[in-house]
């Protein structure tokens, strides 16, 4: 039986969606869309922490207790993500942007909503430092 490790496990309550953290992860293991929650899908995590170094609301840690991977099966995930983003940038290049006929939500919402996420970020990294 191998050794249980800890996974990513993301704070719904803090994420504001700016998809960073989907973008550094080396084996797609965080999922979600722009300004939509992400979840981390502990099977395919690596515990690296890249994703809590790009969070800018700190509201990822290693918490959710899993299995390693094995070396070859994170080296193969992350030769696929690189592949799936090559792929990806040529259809972008072709392809007309999607235009959104509906937005849901306004502008200043969406800042006050960033912005109070960041307020609450802040006022933890606070608490911790007073805790040391």
């Amino acid at each position: 039986m191998s050794d249980l490790v800890l996974k990513a496990l993301i704070d719904e309550y803090n994420c504001i969606g700016c998809s960073k953290c989907v973008r550094v992860c080396p084996t797609d293991a965080i999922v979600g869309a722009k300004k939509v929650l992400h979840t981390v899908l502990p099977a395919l995590c690596t515990s690296c922490g890249d994703c809590m170094q790009a969070c800018p609301t700190n509201c990822i840690t290693l918490a959710t207790r899993g299995d390693p991977l094995p070396l070859i099966e994170e080296i193969r995930l992350s030769e696929r993500k690189t592949l799936r983003q090559q792929a990806h940038h040529v259809v972008n290049i072709f392809s007309p942007a999607p235009v959104s006929t509906s937005p849901s939500a306004s502008l200043d919402e969406r800042k006050r909503s960033v912005a109070d996420a960041i307020a609450r970020a802040r006022a933890r990294k606070q608490a911790q430092q007073l805790k040391e």
